[in-house]
């Protein structure tokens, strides 16, 4: 299938937008960005570079290309969906073997807790990284299936995408997620829709995203709740609805085990000793709840939890209807009802 060019808004676009008469360091900056893209290695070098331009060349460069990266953004995303319908396919055998996964996963729930955490490090993680492999293809998966030119493309995409980022840095621009972030976020979305994944949990997770943006969640929380998401249906579970308030609390909460030295679900922080107080203080409820101690990233707190018997067992509760995370510093917290 022959698939639209996007070059010629790529680049082209920016060169059209600017005056004529004469080169600007943004113009340069954009000449180096297409000689490497036409080459090989990394962007950080340019990317740099962006910290050295006059504050007016920052915001100059920034309105040409903010006012471009939606269109080129989308217009890729609908060229990945076909890539990624062409190169997707099932058998009866594929869905069997899932089955199977799920059960021998969902098994594990039922042991005590001594030989649950045994089995969870020995076949639980192995589990569902097979069924992630097979349900939920990455985008380096699908890209491989295309041919030099759609290679490129995207390579582009993600050269433009990362100055837009710098240029937001460099110009101290509000932001609550990132271009790489929103590329990336868009591509997962397509793989997911031709994945073996639930159909109804898939629409939870887009609406979560676009209701975490509208919100203003913090993006590591946002991660975390697609993530946990992410788990629960490659286990064969729903996916939960993200509550912007829940995580209001449980940021609230990772914050008071801090600044108190505490580690518990049960805080000495008068007005919010359980779960319920903190959830009600925030206008919204709670009944189980997972925390975590030691890492910035969402993805490990997620983890920890998945091998902990206690917090896989709620991780993975079947009818939870609604999740938050809320994260302060190297302190998570989990809620759900």
């Amino acid at each position: 299938m022959k698939l639209r060019p996007l070059i010629h808004f790529l680049f082209l676009p920016l060169l059209l937008i600017s005056p004529l008469h004469a080169m600007s360091t943004g113009d340069e900056v954009m000449a180096a960005l297409k000689e490497k893209v036409d080459g090989e290695g990394d962007f950080d070098e340019i990317y740099d570079s962006v910290d050295d331009l006059p504050i007016n060349e920052v915001n100059a460069l920034f309105k040409k290309i903010d006012k471009i990266w939606p269109r080129m953004r989308d217009s890729w995303i609908s060229d990945f969906s076909r890539l990624a319908k062409d190169s997707s396919s099932k058998s009866s055998d594929q869905k069997k073997y899932v089955r199977e996964l799920r059960e021998e996963l969902a098994a594990m729930k039922d042991l005590e807790d001594g030989p649950m955490k045994t089995v969870l490090k020995k076949r639980g993680m192995p589990i569902l990284n097979e069924l992630r492999k097979i349900l939920l293809p990455k985008t380096a998966d699908v890209l491989a299936t295309t041919d030099a030119e759609n290679k490129k493309k995207r390579r582009t995409l993600v050269a433009i995408a990362g100055l837009r980022d710098a240029l937001i840095k460099a110009a101290i621009i509000p932001s609550t997620t990132s271009s790489m972030a929103e590329l990336k976020e868009a591509e997962q979305s397509v793989t997911r829709s031709i994945s073996g994944l639930d159909r109804k949990g898939l629409k939870v997770m887009e609406s979560n995203f676009k209701v975490a943006k509208r919100k203003k969640v913090p993006e590591a929380e946002r991660i975390g709740v697609a993530d946990a998401n992410l788990m629960r249906l490659l286990a064969g579970y729903t996916a939960l609805e993200i509550d912007p308030k829940l995580c209001e609390t449980g940021r609230d909460h990772s914050k008071d085990m801090e600044t108190h030295n505490f580690f518990a679900h049960m805080s000495p922080v008068k007005g919010k000793r359980t779960p319920g107080d903190r959830a009600k203080n925030f206008g919204t409820r709670g009944n189980g709840e997972n925390i975590y101690m030691g890492n910035e990233s969402p993805l490990a707190a997620n983890k920890a939890w998945f091998y902990s018997p206690g917090h896989h067992r709620n991780l993975f509760r079947p009818n939870w209807k609604v999740i938050g995370m809320g994260r302060h510093n190297r302190h998570w917290t989990q809620m759900f009802f």
